[in-house]
């Protein structure tokens, strides 16, 4: 498909000093800034995830501190090492 851009001047003149400086073409420039666009818009306009309640494991894991990074000494991070940190034996 062919698709006439009318530019201003000075977008012009910076278009081409842009393609002069990168080895690239005038076309390619546009149909990489219309992609750019076009997913910009797509994902703007896209419904956000509906947010789920945090499931029981989710909950009991962050109750238990053992989201996100956990200091457990010098102690190994095995099931045992975690299982006496969550029940204490």
């Amino acid at each position: 498909m062919t698709l006439t851009v009318r530019l201003d001047e000075s977008m012009a003149t910076a278009l081409a000093e842009h393609c002069a400086a990168h080895g690239t073409t005038k076309s390619r420039v546009v149909q990489q800034s219309l992609a750019a666009y076009l997913m910009t818009q797509t994902a703007a306009a896209a419904p956000r995830a509906k947010q789920h309640a945090p499931s029981a494991a989710f909950t009991a894991f962050e109750a238990a501190g053992l989201l996100g990074s956990a200091d457990l000494g010098t102690a190994p991070a095995d099931k045992a090492a975690v299982r006496r940190r969550v029940i204490g034996h």
